[in-house]
């Protein structure tokens, strides 16, 4: 209960600090051209720029001193660790899609990387030929049928769309590291999990566009296409479909 509580009051704090900065502040000029994905735009631009500022204040600096200060292959280890709690999430969401090869394959990564990995630091499942699926309960809500809905970019958590923006307490609950009972641990092992992750993604703020705005947020709508429907086209999905009712 308190587990839950804690994930619903975070969750409020970064809608209530979308909406406050969706009334101050000032943004740059963009594009006047209306993007129906993207209603928000004047807003979401508002947390764009304030997310920048987050990264180069705090995050960049954390960031850089973790990779300085961890060799490269103790990242792997953390990157496999954390991975492998990720399974678990991953399997539960690929059974709730109707996938059920996928999640045992899933969980049975798990259960070899816990065992034979050393709790998962080394990634024994993929060198013997279990590839890792990337599943999430945005992605299981949009196989239900779920439409994304428009493009939010949240404070701190980045680019999002509606559907996928209250799906995070869905994904939270399944964290394992929320199940300690010890809250520095707990603290700890999610603070490491976010900085390792961050680590990983710093190379994309580096990205010279004349609209950074505007390139992540077509790459992010674009990758979630992509993941919710497996990697097909929409072209290809039309072609099931009018196979189906053949």
């Amino acid at each position: 209960m308190e587990r839950n509580h804690f994930i619903l009051n975070a969750k409020s704090i970064l809608l209530i600090l979308f909406l406050i900065l969706s009334g101050c502040s000032t943004t740059k000029n963009y594009s006047s051209d209306f993007n129906p994905d993207d209603p928000y735009e004047k807003s979401n631009r508002k947390v764009f720029e304030f997310n920048k500022k987050i990264d180069k204040i705090f995050l960049r600096p954390v960031t850089d001193f973790y990779e300085q200060a961890t060799p490269e292959f103790a990242q792997t280890s953390i990157t496999n660790f954390f991975a492998n709690l990720d399974d678990i999430r991953i399997s539960i969401n690929s059974l709730l899609q109707g996938n059920v090869v996928n999640a045992m394959s899933d969980i049975t990564r798990f259960f070899i990387n816990s065992i034979f990995g050393l709790a998962g630091f080394f990634d024994v499942a993929s060198e013997i030929g279990l590839e890792k699926n990337s599943e999430d309960f945005g992605q299981t809500l949009g196989k239900w049928g779920a439409k994304p809905g428009p493009y939010l970019m949240l404070p701190f958590l980045g680019p999002s769309t509606t559907r996928d923006a209250f799906t995070f307490v869905g994904d939270t609950a399944l964290a394992p590291a929320l199940s300690l009972e010890d809250n520095a641990a707990r603290l700890g092992l999610i603070s490491l999990d976010l900085i390792n992750t961050y680590s990983a993604f710093t190379g994309i703020a580096d990205i010279e566009s004349q609209d950074e705005y505007a390139f992540l947020r077509d790459a992010y709508l674009e990758r979630r296409k992509y993941e919710v429907n497996d990697g097909l086209s929409e072209e290809d999905l039309s072609q099931d479909e009018d196979f189906e009712d053949f």
